[in-house]
């Protein structure tokens, strides 16, 4: 069929995009000089190529073309059919689907191609191409440049008249401040402003020393000797000395004491002495004191008035640096506007002087020539595509049949897989709820009963005897295999048989059990640990823990989950956990853990610890075989050992154990009751 089809003939021309033409400026297409970064390369010659393949680049070409090149395009029955604008349309289509625009990396060369049953046409319309759009390249440049001179002539003046009005500005700001003198009373208050600081330094300490003299004055409280020990008090050479002369006056006494009696002139002699060198004193002693007072408050009077001098002279500061920030803001608007007239001057130039240099940075690099063989059909392509489809089909056929036989779909399939016996299977029942699926071994139906108790006698053929305790864990590959509802049903079998059963629900990230029989969730296994519960004599009675036996089972027990949590395997592996179970052996003869499928969630390795055997569940057509060998495998490595698997969810039995030693179907059930009641 392919070698069978038209001819195809190819032409070829070729177009250079130089990006670094001389100052060629375009406003609606920013071809730049220097364009080194490859990324802006690529966007350039992207954007090239989507305009020689648009629409508006096709009808200039269609706009070139003869009468006659028209009806070999098109067809010349389609061209004296169809109405002017149905075929301007039709054409338009032809050259945007046959038309080829292509570029290679790191290279500046466009290459346009034209396929055509005619060779001649296919050269014109490929040459068409790469003459047009230089012309249209061409046009647009020259319209673009001259709408660049026009707005940027105006900007030009615009920009001029600005810089004249900030120029004005700062010129009389400059004037009306008188900025000169301003910039020398700037340095005047600066040194101004050092000299008062060092001022009011000096005065503070002054003071500060005055007023520690006048508190020790203070604390002296009239006393005449601890004045005299003041050393700015009793230093006085004045005060020295009358000081001293009292004291001479005072041996004085007590030698005319030992002589002469108190009333004797000369005992009463020196005591005036003493009191008037004690009153001279005195008033030396007042006369010093009220200087230091004195000196105190000249200066505190001086540093009030040195603060109030510096206070003047920041304010002066201020009002310079306000007039100089003044001026340096219209400095700057001054030389923002110089550097934004320069460069639209400089571009206007540029831009002046592109007028008259080359319009485009295009250029032909190749006409297309005449094609001298078809490119299609291409016998050597037809050929190896031939053997590629070939191969294909020959390598394909066997995969995909066993991709879509690759699912567990019989008994042989677990058996050979995983090596494990099969201990029983379960229909897939449609239409009942996960609550009724639950309760399946109670039911009054002979093939629902049936099931459990083959499970539940390949349980005993394979233990050999059951002995109790017995635990069990159950567990899948994957999700949705009906390992929950199997748990249930299993615990009311071995319940119906006599023996004390509880389903614990280990699956903490999603339990199910509590849902099955209409129950809340809000305490149980995971709130009992968190809790910290004690292990009481009565753990079935146990608020704390929760374990609820289910009516109409027998000895059918359940313990929920309590919750949910991401971080089971913490609570699995928690001493506490290790108790419970212990206890929990003592008061029940089996013990199943239903836990996440294993092929997913590791979890059933962890209780595996406490258990003695795991049973296996596996759902026809949802899993398969190498997920299946693969979780048993798991299961394997750990303390519970799979003991058997469960077919889940069997929709057709006899296919099921057609390849299976495994061979008692429904049928072969029901045949046995049908013939026992009619003997009856």
């Amino acid at each position: 069929v392919l070698l069978n089809q038209t001819p195809q003939y190819e032409a070829e021309a070729s177009l250079v995009i130089e990006l670094s033409a001389d100052k060629v400026v375009n406003v609606q297409e920013v071809v730049e000089e220097g364009l080194l970064n490859t990324s802006l390369m690529e966007a350039a010659m992207n954007t090239h190529i989507e305009r020689l393949q648009s629409r508006s680049m096709a009808a200039k070409v269609i706009a070139e073309l003869t009468e006659a090149q028209l009806g070999q395009l098109l067809g010349r029955e389609s061209v004296e059919v169809l109405i002017p604008e149905e075929r301007r349309e039709q054409m338009l289509e032809a050259l945007i689907e046959t038309v080829d625009v292509n570029w290679q990396t790191d290279s500046q060369v466009l290459r346009i191609r034209f396929k055509h049953p005619d060779k001649s046409l296919a050269k014109i319309i490929a040459n068409r191409y790469v003459q047009q759009y230089i012309e249209s390249q061409s046009l647009v440049r020259l319209q673009s440049t001259a709408q660049a001179v026009s707005f940027l002539d105006a900007q030009t003046i615009e920009l001029k008249q600005r810089l004249e009005k900030e120029e004005a500005a700062l010129q009389s700001y400059r004037k009306e401040n008188d900025l000169v003198t301003v910039e020398q009373n700037q340095q005047i208050i600066t040194e101004r402003l050092s000299d008062l600081n060092q001022a009011i330094t000096k005065t503070r300490i002054d003071l500060i020393s005055i007023e520690s003299y006048t508190e020790q004055i203070r604390r002296a409280e009239q006393d005449l000797e601890k004045l005299i020990n003041l050393p700015f008090i009793g230093g006085e050479e004045n005060i020295a000395d009358t000081y001293n002369e009292l004291q001479s006056l005072k041996k004085e006494q007590l030698i005319l004491a030992q002589t002469y009696l108190e009333r004797h002139p000369r005992m009463i002699e020196n005591f005036t002495s003493q009191e008037s060198v004690t009153e001279g004193l005195w008033s030396a002693i007042r006369q010093g004191i009220e200087e230091y007072r004195v000196e105190k408050n000249r200066l505190a009077e001086e540093l009030a008035s040195l603060k109030e001098e510096l206070k003047a002279a920041k304010e002066e500061s201020r009002r310079l640096e306000s007039l100089a920030i003044g001026y340096r803001v219209l400095s700057r608007k001054v030389d923002a506007q110089k550097d934004i007239f320069d460069r639209i001057t400089s571009r206007f130039n540029e831009t002046s002087i592109s007028q008259q240099i080359n319009s485009t940075t295009i250029r032909i690099l190749d006409l297309a020539a005449l094609p001298k063989s078809a490119i299609w059909p291409d016998k050597k392509k037809i050929a190896l595509a031939s053997i590629l489809l070939f191969g294909l089909i020959f390598m394909s056929t066997p995969l995909g049949l066993e991709i879509f036989d690759n699912r567990l779909r019989t008994f042989n399939d677990i058996e050979n897989y995983s090596g494990k016996s099969i201990l029983g299977h379960v229909l897939n029942y449609k239409g009942l709820s996960s609550r009724e699926l639950s309760q399946l071994s109670l039911s009054e139906d002979i093939l629902d009963n049936e099931a459990w108790s083959t499970i539940y006698c390949a349980l005993r053929l394979n233990l050999g005897d059951l002995k109790m305790p017995l635990s069990l864990v159950l567990t899948s590959s994957v999700s949705a295999e009906g390992k929950s509802i199997i748990a249930a049903n299993l615990a009311a079998t071995f319940a119906q048989y006599g023996r004390k059963a509880l389903v614990i629900d280990c699956d903490l990230r999603r339990p199910t059990q509590h849902l099955y029989h209409g129950l809340k969730n809000n305490h149980g296994f995971i709130s009992w640990i968190n809790g910290r519960g004690e292990i009481g004599d009565d753990l079935i009675h146990s608020k704390a823990l929760n374990i609820i036996k289910l009516e109409n089972s027998g000895g059918y027990y359940l313990l929920t989950s309590g919750g949910t949590t991401k971080h089971p395997v913490s609570l699995f592996e928690s001493l506490q956990m290790d108790r419970l179970i212990s206890q929990l052996k003592q008061e029940f003869d089996v013990l199943i853990f239903d836990t996440p499928p294993v092929g997913v969630f590791r979890d059933a390795t962890s209780i595996a610890d406490f258990a003695d055997y795991c049973i296996f569940i596996a759902r026809q057509h949802a899993t398969s075989r190498q997920k299946t060998r693969h979780a048993i495998s798991l299961m394997d490595r750990s303390n519970a050992k799979v003991i058997g698997t469960i077919f889940n969810g069997v929709t057709d039995v006899n296919l099921a154990t057609a390849y299976s030693h495994y061979e008692v179907n429904d049928s072969q059930i029901y045949s046995y009751y049908d013939n026992e009641n009619t003997s009856v």
